[in-house]
């Protein structure tokens, strides 16, 4: 009787460990703090970057609609730039050079941090890229977005909008 029921719990702790993550995090769900490397080896830390709304987006070199959405947010950096600010996690940081040559032939403006063993991703609960999060000064996630393109960024900008109204 005792092995039956140490195979029990056994199973029944397997089974909560290897279920994988919820959905993503929500509008109104408090954002994970973390701090990550930039490509210059800056440390950028989430929450000091809370003065203003914070745009996260999660970003691999093998995803093309990831790389879709670079002009637009380069574009949006550039015009909002005052009011948002852009942060961009690389989910695959053993392609640093990829990434720096990349960033390079576009000129990216903003920070792209290096996510080591996928933590932020994890944290984040991301399962799909591309995938937005825009976060308020008050640390909460104000907006969530998928692949960013012309159709979404109305929807961006007004997000924004009411982020630093809410300040």
């Amino acid at each position: 009787m005792p092995r039956i029921k140490l195979f029990l719990i056994a199973t029944a702790f397997a089974a909560v460990a290897c279920s994988g993550p919820s959905s993503p995090l929500q509008p109104g769900d408090r954002a994970p703090d973390f701090r990550a490397d930039d490509l210059t080896g800056r440390t950028i830390y989430l929450n000091a970057e809370l003065s203003r709304p914070v745009l996260l987006t999660f970003y691999a070199t093998w995803c093309v609609p990831c790389r879709d959405e670079v002009p637009l947010l380069i574009d949006l950096h550039e015009r909002l730039g005052e009011k948002v600010r852009v942060l961009c996690v690389v989910a695959d940081p053993e392609n640093k050079d990829k990434v720096r040559s990349f960033a390079s032939s576009l000129s990216i403006p903003y920070p792209l941090l290096m996510d080591k063993e996928q933590r932020i991703m994890a944290a984040y609960k991301v399962k799909k890229l591309p995938a937005s999060f825009l976060i308020g000064t008050d640390g909460r996630i104000h907006s969530v977005f998928n692949a960013l393109g012309t159709d979404e960024l109305p929807a961006l900008e007004e997000a924004i909008g009411r982020c630093e109204r809410n300040q």
